[in-house]
């Protein structure tokens, strides 16, 4: 038996197609790994834009509680205490960023988790979303730490996996955000 394992080896007629085949298999295996890693990464940059987009509409709502402040370059949202004549108030808007996430992206609710579903099936699904405005500090006497309205966000994305015919786990990561409001004029 081991001679005959030795001489099939050593003959050169026809000796390539198992290695051709494994070569084959090696490569589809290899490149349905990378376009998985590609599928994945796509999805959560699309995710990421349209969160971005979605925390940049709420900013930009609060653009009429800012308080104008052309000559120093800051903003903030504050709104004048018309009681005292002398304080301002701290005014924000806190826009539904989930719903305008379920326009942008087609996104349904069930159990927890604003779900976008496929044909297929499940494509994504995002939960733990929060939103943190930090607003400008009012009149900083110092330009240079005046900041500006910003908004953070924190989400929790969690993708399955096409490959592995679902016995790896899905991909789940974080993501954190950040848009700010400064008026152009």
């Amino acid at each position: 038996m081991k001679l005959k394992i030795k001489r099939i080896l050593k003959c050169k007629r026809g000796n390539s197609i198992p290695l051709a085949v494994a070569i084959a298999l090696a490569i589809a295996l290899i490149s349905t790994a990378v376009f998985e890693y590609m599928r994945l990464m796509i999805i959560a940059k699309g995710v990421r834009d349209s969160v971005s987009s979605a925390v940049i509409s709420v900013i930009t709502e609060n653009y009429d509680d800012a308080y104008s402040a052309l000559r120093e370059g800051y903003s903030g949202g504050y709104v004048f205490d018309e009681s005292s004549w002398r304080d301002w108030n701290e005014q924000l808007d806190f826009g539904d960023v989930y719903a305008r996430l379920d326009g942008l992206l087609g996104l349904t609710y069930s159990g927890g988790w604003h779900v976008k579903n496929t044909a297929e099936g499940m494509e994504y699904r995002i939960t733990g979303l929060e939103v943190n405005v930090i607003n400008a500090p009012f009149a900083p006497g110092n330009r240079d730490i005046a900041g500006k309205l910003i908004a953070e966000v924190f989400l929790e994305l969690e993708v399955p996996l096409s490959f592995g015919w679902e016995n790896l786990p899905p991909m789940r990561i974080a993501l954190k955000l950040k848009a700010g409001y400064t008026p152009k004029f």
